[in-house]
């Protein structure tokens, strides 16, 4: 990797996912802000699969457990999050298929339905991409990564979903090795970029996907500095009521999930439907709460945080001449 370009790129990209593992470890807010990074995965795996989701159509119970919308992930939505070994990824096709979730392709669903293979066919396809990733130049991880993920597509071993199946494969060899990705970092960062992925070449490849994996992970940074800007303002304002009560609880409920309502809030705390709403009607009072739609006991509320998924393409004003000068003269 003697490319200077490469490497630096390669730099930004370790140093960004160093960066979300100590946040992981540090932030105050890391409880909600992994259950929000889940779900943008999520999103960004659904764009890739050309479908598209809301993250209100996202539940998450009291454990943390996220769960996705009827139709979010049409192709492997089990991987996501799911742990594999790399010795899985590299030479047992029967344990990375049942990671993905391939199965038997049903029958065609009409006409003109495109027909699924055998999974058979399938784990004699998947080996034969193994033996050919057996055969790549040795490379580190997040560069590797990337090249597993072309030579899969390329193979296309599945016969569907295999954009998909490509991108999980290389997230989780490269970012999902640190505690940084749930399989989506790098589809997240691409779907940022815009960049034409499908007609790069080899070495364009490898240079899009080092900078989607830090236009990823710098999504994430940019989710957690809100959230945690959101917990500081909200925290200051229980410390100023005399009788805050059950406010605390109901905050962190609204940081952990897309949105919340007066019967989720009842059911989890135990209140009652009365109490419950009073405490959303405080927090809405207080700005820390925005009432989303419904009436009554069918009204949702979210938190006043705006997640911009392409921040961090903007430029860094520090290094703007224009805007330096600007700043510097009298």
């Amino acid at each position: 990797m003697d490319d200077v370009t490469l490497l630096s790129l390669y730099a930004e990209a370790q140093a960004a996912l160093a960066r979300i593992e100590e946040r992981r470890r540090l932030s105050p807010v890391r409880r909600p802000w992994k259950i929000r990074c889940f779900i943008t995965e999520r999103q960004a795996l659904a764009w890739l699969d050309t479908t598209s989701v809301e993250a209100s159509a996202f539940t998450v119970n009291g454990r943390g457990s996220v769960g996705g919308a009827a139709y979010d992930l049409t192709h492997w939505r089990q991987a996501v999050g799911a742990p594999v070994t790399l010795g899985t990824l590299r030479a047992d096709s029967i344990g990375l298929l049942d990671w993905l979730g391939v199965h038997d392709a049903p029958a065609p669903a009409g006409p003109w339905a495109t027909p699924g293979l055998p999974l058979a066919d399938v784990r004699q396809r998947v080996a034969q991409w193994q033996a050919e990733a057996a055969t790549l130049p040795p490379s580190p991880p997040l560069l590797h990564g990337a090249r597993l993920a072309l030579a899969w597509r390329r193979r296309a071993p599945i016969g569907r979903g295999d954009a998909v199946a490509s991108f999980l494969i290389g997230d989780r060899h490269g970012p999902g090795r640190w505690d940084a990705s749930f399989g989506g970092l790098v589809s997240l960062g691409f779907r940022a970029s815009g960049a034409a992925w499908k007609i790069a070449d080899p070495a364009q490849f490898d240079r899009l996907w080092l900078r989607a994996i830090a236009l990823g992970a710098c999504d994430h940074l940019d989710q957690e500095v809100r959230l945690r800007a959101y917990a500081e303002r909200a925290a200051a304002h229980i410390a100023s009521r005399r009788r805050p009560g059950r406010l605390k609880d109901v905050l962190m409920m609204a940081m952990s999930r897309p949105f919340i309502t007066s019967r989720l809030v009842a059911d989890q705390l135990n209140l009652t439907s009365a109490g419950a709403i009073k405490l959303l009607g405080i927090a809405t009072d207080a700005g820390l709460l925005l009432e989303r739609s419904g009436q009554s006991s069918y009204r949702s509320y979210i938190i006043p945080v705006s997640h911009a998924p392409h921040a961090s393409t903007a430029p860094d004003p520090l290094i703007d001449p224009q805007i330096t000068d600007f700043w510097s003269e009298a």
